[in-house]
């Protein structure tokens, strides 16, 4: 095999996904019940008839619940919705902020009180 063959397969594949991804929502019951990774690694294998160590399963539920709280850049393009400005909520007009600026500096200078 020559370099041009190795770099022309570089780009192929399927992406590697988890046997755990389907029982992630049955992980996280478990764990809710206060169950160790243990006796879960023990239930998948008797119920779900899903064979894995229970250092396995904790890396892979470690993993799997760091790229939970990642959003995907494309799941994020379609969640994502223009800001809308509310007339409302404006800034404070300049004597609002003069009045809330006074106040704070005169109650925090050398502790007088007003």
């Amino acid at each position: 095999m020559d370099s041009e063959t190795k770099k022309e397969r570089r780009n192929g594949g399927r992406a590697y996904r988890s046997r755990l991804e389907p029982f992630a929502e049955f992980i996280r019951e478990q764990r809710q019940q206060r169950w160790t990774w243990q006796e879960i690694a023990a239930r998948l294998r008797t119920e779900k008839d899903c064979v894995i160590t229970f250092q396995g399963l904790h890396q892979f539920y470690r993993r799997y619940l760091k790229r939970q709280a990642r959003p995907h850049w494309e799941s994020e393009a379609v969640t994502a919705q223009p800001a809308t400005v509310n007339p409302s909520a404006s800034a404070p007009t300049p004597a609002q902020a003069a009045m809330t600026t006074t106040k704070t500096t005169n109650q925090y200078r050398f502790n007088i009180p007003e």
